[in-house]
């Protein structure tokens, strides 16, 4: 298999070229899980390496398409790893009645992190020391956890859509960490609470709120303060306003980013009406996907 690629020149970043796509596969706990990975070819490796977790009822290629990882890697000369969550779902660590019955409630997602992170550092493709992880609403709480469990292999995180779960505390030292929340999303309750409440009758468990999400982060980062604070609405057609915050930290670079009017959405992304009716706002002011690059390579070697 294989995707159209553009790779990074020495001259310019339109260079076109190949890429190489594979479809992987690994053994966790007696299971088979799977992943996709994507290199640019004819670049020197090992590369920094995003792993990009999908959303919950979404598969490794949804999260591809909405994403577009695969535009960045190539031009900006990283690889990047969609793993498929069991049943289209992750094991972030939330609790409840209705997510122990999924498959994915005994799976080691944590587990899976590591294998792959250690498989493509053994083949000399990753960079121990520039793995970063990402994703959306079940996916960006799983990057949370996957984080804060690995701490000491995980050189930064970007959870979008994403709170942290109410059922266990990040214990990490330090980690660097970008959040993206919609202040309208009525799935990820900005305000904290049971997730998606007014959506279906199922327990889907309960997060805090972004606040004291965040207020997590600065303890753990050694924030004192905010360092600059930008406002964005540029772009009238979207009915958001992004506003963004980087904080001053001893110990880790914490970055947020709030789209006032946004929904359950990943900013940036080409979302149809339909799309726009079930899930909110998109917001056009930022993307996700550059905004989660920069931040990622602006951070110092783990």
């Amino acid at each position: 298999m294989r995707i159209a690629f553009f790779a990074l020149c020495a001259a310019a970043l339109a260079c076109a070229a190949e890429a190489a796509e594979r479809d992987r596969a690994l053994a966790v706990a007696g299971q088979g899980r799977t992943y996709t990975i994507i290199t640019p070819d004819n670049v020197p490796a090992p590369l920094p390496l995003i792993i990009v977790y999908h959303g919950g009822g979404q598969s490794a290629a949804q999260a591809r398409r909405y994403t577009r990882f695969d535009e960045w890697a190539a031009k900006q000369s990283f690889a990047v790893v969609y793993p498929q969550g069991l049943d289209n779902n992750w094991n972030d660590g939330r609790m409840s009645a209705d997510l122990s019955r999924r498959m994915a409630a005994n799976a080691d997602d944590v587990e899976f992190t590591l294998q792959i992170i250690a498989q493509l550092e053994m083949e000399r493709i990753a960079d121990p020391a520039r793995v970063f992880l990402a994703g959306a609403s079940n996916g960006g709480m799983m990057a949370l956890r996957a984080g804060c469990e690995l701490s000491d292999r995980i050189a930064g995180i970007a959870p979008v859509v994403a709170n942290q779960p109410a059922d266990w505390t990040c214990r990490a030292d330090k980690l660097a960490a970008l959040f993206i929340n919609g202040t309208d999303d009525e799935y990820m309750p900005f305000a904290g609470g049971r997730v998606a409440l007014a959506k279906t009758r199922r327990d889907l468990g309960q997060v805090l709120s972004v606040d004291e999400t965040i207020d997590e982060f600065k303890r753990i980062n050694s924030c004192t303060g905010v360092k600059e604070t930008k406002t964005l609405d540029k772009v009238g057609r979207d009915d958001t306003v992004a506003i963004l915050t980087d904080y001053a930290c001893a110990e880790a670079p914490l970055k947020q980013i709030v789209i006032q009017g946004g929904g359950h959405t990943w900013p940036g992304a080409r979302d149809g009406v339909i799309a726009g009716l079930i899930l909110g706002n998109t917001s056009q002011e930022v993307s996700a996907t550059a905004e989660i690059w920069n931040f990622f390579r602006s951070l110092p070697a783990q």
